[in-house]
């Protein structure tokens, strides 16, 4: 009888849907061609485009790509969504369901539906998925900018093994940016100047100055105007000046030297004390390893990896 109920058990535990926190890590390539962390899934079989967003809550599904795949969305309950962007586009609820990575099944992942295609124009190719706050919640994921691989973990301890080689390490809560789950890192220097900004890793960017930055006058005064640029968000295309810094910016021992090519953003940001927002671009040149540890409630960053 015992055997038959030891049986039992491991018959419904691998009847069970595997999720990243039950299983080992799990890493896979991204596309980072476009300062951006692109990973191939797949949704109910389909193979999907999908970008990893620590800048995104919940997450995103474009609304067509949902609408023939069957996914549940709830279109008598639009809203206008929020973001960068001179649009708001309309959303509505809904649910992302029979997610895999890499050949793993993962849990139903809330989401909003939205139009995704000026995104997608911006980016260059057809973006079906953003998986933000509500994939990251309840994982680790170390994010490998040099070797361009993503690993999921159950927690900060499994990429021990995987960050143990570096020789440079600094480590912070994660904390974030009020109710939106927005990663902060409440101590980036610019130059003698020290404040918060967000943690994007939906940004191809390198930093992105909200305009509260240029009332800071340590900041406003480090900046040289160079031009314009434009770029593109959920909310439609952004024109931004770019600048470039004449002072050294990071935070613990990860600096970026003087003459970094930078973004004045047009709006306020979410938040006054917020004054940049810190994308990709700038995260592969300051660290090559990043542990985001939504469990745990650190972030840490690696550096000096080589052999």
């Amino acid at each position: 009888m015992r055997r038959a109920w030891r049986l039992l058990v491991a018959v419904l535990l691998m009847a069970l849907p595997v999720g990243a926190t039950a299983a080992a890590p799990l890493s896979v390539p991204f596309d980072f061609s476009r300062h951006e962390i692109g990973v191939n899934v797949a949704v109910k079989g389909m193979p999907l485009f999908a970008l990893l967003d620590t800048g995104v809550e919940p997450s995103i599904v474009d609304l067509a790509r949902a609408r023939a795949l069957g996914l549940p969305v709830d279109t008598a309950h639009g809203d206008k969504g929020n973001g960068f962007g001179s649009a708001k586009p309309t959303t509505f609820p809904g649910t992302i369901t029979n997610l895999r990575i890499g050949g793993r099944t993962f849990a139903d992942v809330e989401a909003l539906t939205l139009d995704a295609t000026p995104v997608s124009k911006g980016y260059g190719r057809a973006i079906d998925v953003v998986l933000g706050y509500s994939f990251l919640k309840d994982k680790a994921v170390l994010i490998d900018y040099p070797a361009t691989t993503l690993t999921l973990l159950a927690g900060a301890k499994e990429g021990e093994a995987l960050t143990r080689q570096c020789r440079k390490h600094y480590s912070i809560p994660l904390a974030f940016l009020g109710d939106n789950h927005w990663p902060v890192i409440s101590q980036f220097r610019i130059g003698a100047v020290t404040a918060p900004v967000t943690l994007d890793t939906g940004s191809g960017r390198q930093i992105g100055f909200f305009q509260t930055a240029l009332q800071v006058k340590g900041i406003r005064d480090a900046m040289t105007v160079t031009g314009t640029d434009v770029g593109t968000a959920i909310g439609g295309k952004i024109t931004s000046r770019t600048a470039i810094l004449r002072v050294p910016v990071g935070f613990g021992p990860f600096v970026l030297p003087v003459g970094e090519k930078v973004s004045l953003l047009p709006t306020n940001g979410t938040s006054e004390k917020v004054v940049a927002n810190l994308g990709n671009a700038a995260l592969a040149k300051l660290t090559p390893k990043m542990l985001l540890d939504y469990v745990g409630k650190t972030v840490s960053f690696y550096g000096d990896c080589g052999g």
